[in-house]
């Protein structure tokens, strides 16, 4: 029987349990990457929005907001293309609550950006955060899980493509569908 060929039930068990302890090390560290790279996303949607927000202010100077004001541009504004259409997470951007806000400040042009992604019940996205925390590698910004969102606040609500703006904030009315006021 020495020309029979095979593995003996030790050497098995031993493999499976060496390929258990690899995988035990293993996942936790896919999982992470994972999870990262989605976060990284968050981060790269909410720098396109601030870069639509600063060439539209750039490419039509009389939607610049006057010193001491804020204006609104939310995701359904900025993103004619679509481009933000699929999040990291599989879920939907909340319209409502995926905005650049502009602030002139004594002439100074600041953004501020969040972007808000409905899961089922889960909400995940980027509370509301400077867009040099974005563009700094040094700062990180709010990535948030079930954190409280918030209203944009400002003077003009620039939120359809197609429409003028508007002195009120877009709002949930509880189902899917948003409205003005």
């Amino acid at each position: 029987m020495e020309d029979e060929k095979g593995f003996t039930l030790v050497e098995l068990l031993a493999t499976l349990a060496v390929l258990a302890i690899l995988m035990l090390l293993a996942v936790p560290n896919v999982i992470g990457i994972v999870q990262r790279n989605k976060n990284k996303a968050y981060i790269e949607d909410a720098k396109k929005l601030v870069t639509l927000a600063q060439y539209k202010i750039s490419s039509n100077p009389d939607i610049k907001p006057k010193k001491g004001v804020n204006i609104c541009f939310y995701l359904s504004y900025l993103d004619k293309s679509k481009e933000l259409d699929e999040p990291p997470n599989g879920g939907e951007y909340k319209r409502y609550l995926s905005y650049v806000q502009v602030t002139n400040t004594n002439g100074q042009i600041t953004y501020n950006v969040q972007l808000d992604e409905q899961k089922g019940s889960t909400s995940m996205g980027i509370s509301k955060t400077s867009s040099t925390n974005l563009f700094d590698d040094s700062k990180t910004a709010s990535l948030t899980k079930n954190a409280p969102s918030t209203q944009c606040t400002g003077s003009l609500y620039y939120y359809d493509k197609d429409s003028n703006p508007s002195t009120t904030p877009i709002k949930e009315d509880g189902g899917s569908s948003y409205y003005y006021g």
